[in-house]
Formats: C-alpha cells, structure tokens, sequence
C-alpha cells in the first residue's frame, strides 16, 4: 500500500534522541576556517538566500531560525565563515545552490515530509549515499518500481523522487509548486571502500545536472533540443510585442 500524502508521522523517542545527537554535533562542527578579508568564492548571504528561495516558493516564508536549523539538521549546505579579523565581525558565505535547496525543502515541508526524510532524500539526490544504508530503498529507485512491503521504503523512495524534481526545477529558476517533467539519473560508484548510490534530474529543456550531461542522447537530446528552441521563440516573440 502506497503512502498517503496526508497522512501524519509522530514524533519518536527515537526523534528526539537523534535530534539531540544532531546538535551536539552541529556544536562541536562550529569551529569554523578563517579566511582572508578578500574574498573570491561566489557565495550569498543567509538573507539574500531566503530572499531568492522565497521567489522560487512563495507559499512559506522561511526564517533565519529555521535557515539555521534546517543546516544543522542537514538539509542545507553549511556556510563558508569568513572572518575580518578580532573584533571586527564575521560573514556567512552561503553556496549559491543553497537557494534551489532551500526552495525544495520548504515545499517538501508542506507536502508533509519529515525534515529527516528531506534530509534523507537531500543526501541520496545531492552527495549520493552508501548502498549498504539504504538497501531497499537504492532497489526501488533502480527498479522504478512504486511499490514495496515496507511502507517506510516506499516513503522515503518516494521523498528522493519529489526532492530530485523539485530542485531541478528550483535550479532552472522556474517556481517549484508546479514541479518540471524530469529525466531521473541513476548512479552507482565505489568511493572510499563504499558502493555509492545517487538518484537525480534533469529537467529538459530547462536544465541538465552536470552530472547526467552523457544521459542526454537521442529522443532525451531532441525534447531538450527543441523544447530550447520553442522557449527562445516565445521569448522573442514577447520582446517583440513590447
């Protein structure tokens, strides 16, 4: 039986126990590099962030509260702090990427996910996760089966399903509440002794993931082709009505 999106998760001991764990990591990590006043990286603030993520979903405001939260909790990538010397204050440089991530997560709260399964769903579409943490669920995405014994499996399946369409819409700069059609990328690799497993999209037309640039041949190749070339003729087409 596939999981209802209206249905509700409560709260484990097991939750607040990993939750605790989770801060005191996110404490012991805050010994944050110092870096030199000038800066070259391309980063943003926390504000301009939340600003550019709001665009992208308009339907919850997210907080720097829960900006903050939703990294230690793993759901956004970490700032880089620069430091400007004693006494003279600090700067989070947040990654561009940040935004689209943000964007996902915000949409994935209110279509019920737990922040762990976005968190989940984060790691298996973003940085790729070990195949032995998550068996079942590697099988179900490989497969593009739906369904599954395990509801738990077919949950958090699903999550990296919605969390991938999502922030490959939020990458093309287009609004995540009506997700893009997507072309889902499977890959497994051998890192650090560890057989590593991602799933993500691409969403043609719009946006490719660098890393499925190979996938992208024959009939994908000719809808991302000409789904450009029909996007580029509406938008002359506007210009010059004006």
């Amino acid at each position: 039986m596939p999981f209802l999106r209206g249905e509700t998760m409560a709260v484990t001991e097991w939750d607040l126990v990993e939750y605790g764990q989770r801060q005191r990591e996110y404490k012991q990590k805050r010994n944050y590099p110092i870096h030199a006043i000038r800066w070259e990286v391309d980063g943003l603030t926390l504000d301009e962030v939340i600003a550019r993520a709001y665009e992208l979903y308009p339907n919850r405001i997210v907080t720097p509260t829960a900006a903050r939260t939703w990294v230690a909790r793993d759901m956004l990538p970490a700032p880089t702090i620069q430091s400007f010397g004693r006494g003279k204050g600090t700067r989070a440089h947040y990654p561009v990427d940040t935004v689209a991530q943000m964007a996902t997560a915000a949409a994935m709260m209110d279509l019920g996910y737990t922040q762990r399964e976005i968190a989940q769903a984060r790691q298996v579409v973003v940085d790729g996760v070990p195949v032995d943490d998550m068996p079942d669920v590697v099988a179900l995405l490989e497969s593009g089966q739906e369904i599954h014994d395990n509801l738990a499996v077919v949950r958090i399946a699903e999550a990296v399903r919605r969390y991938a369409l999502t922030l490959a819409t939020a990458r093309a700069g287009r609004k995540v509440t009506r997700p893009l059609p997507g072309y889902f990328h499977k890959r497994q690799w051998e890192q650090d002794g560890k057989q590593m497993f991602s799933c993500f999209v691409s969403a043609l037309g719009y946006y490719i993931d660098p890393r499925g640039t190979e996938d992208i041949t024959g009939l994908a190749a000719d809808l991302d082709r000409q789904t450009r070339q029909e996007r580029e003729e509406i938008r002359k087409n506007r210009k010059n009505d004006f």
